[in-house]
């Protein structure tokens, strides 16, 4: 049965399960159930910001079911296409590359991004490109200038979620029964609850290694957490 982790990061910075689900098949309705009874489970408190693959299903459900959340795509799952998708203007362009990553990586506004995105079309020819013409269609769910301004704990793609599920390959099997499932995966939580606390134990108690003698850096060092220190 697909396996279905809702992930994300603590105040260590560390993978943390916000819930997960067993499905029968991945439709939009199961979706849309899964998404609800997770809602209730957090007291119906959606997320600022949720981030999945292209999967036009679960993207269907998250808009109906949680239209106020922030839903962007995982960046590396559409950077992945670009040798393949852009394999002819890498060819025939020495320098179409390297103003395609200007465009994409470096626009530090919407603005910037809509200005240079003219200007490659203009240069190289692509208003008739279909799948540039896709992607410039979804620009908001993935395009840094505009992902950025939604708070997202630094994540930018589903690598958490691929973590976790490689996290839970230590505790059950895709052979594993369903008692046996529920038994080990309340030890894979605890496991990871425990490293939470040792993360919090360190905290509270370690000394921070100062870069500085700056009163800013002193003060960072008592206000934040180890690793968001830094």
């Amino acid at each position: 049965m697909p396996f279905i982790p809702i992930t994300g990061v603590n105040h260590h910075y560390q993978n943390i399960l916000f819930g997960f689900a067993l499905i029968r098949d991945e439709k939009e309705t199961t979706y849309r159930w899964v998404l609800k009874t997770w809602l209730e489970a957090v007291d119906n408190k959606p997320p600022i910001t949720i981030i999945t693959d292209q999967d036009i299903t679960l993207s269907n459900a998250i808009s109906e079911v949680m239209p106020n959340t922030n839903h962007t795509y995982c960046t590396w799952y559409i950077s992945s296409k670009f040798p393949e998708k852009l394999s002819t203007l890498y060819t025939q362009y020495s320098e179409f590359k390297m103003d395609f990553n200007a465009c994409i990586y470096k626009s530090l506004s919407p603005t910037e991004f809509e200005g240079r995105w003219e200007d490659l079309k203009e240069k190289y020819d692509l208003e008739n490109h279909n799948w540039l013409n896709d992607m410039y269609a979804i620009r908001r769910q993935w395009v840094f200038a505009f992902t950025k301004q939604h708070f997202a704990a630094g994540m930018t793609t589903t690598s958490r979620s691929e973590s976790m599920n490689l996290f839970f390959v230590e505790y059950v099997k895709a052979s594993t029964g369903l008692k046996e499932f529920i038994e080990n995966s309340q030890k894979a939580l605890e496991s990871q609850y425990l490293r939470e606390v040792q993360a919090d134990f360190d905290t509270e108690y370690k000394e921070r290694r100062l870069f500085s003698n700056s009163s800013m850096d002193i003060h960072a060092s008592k206000i934040y957490t180890k690793e968001m220190f830094k």
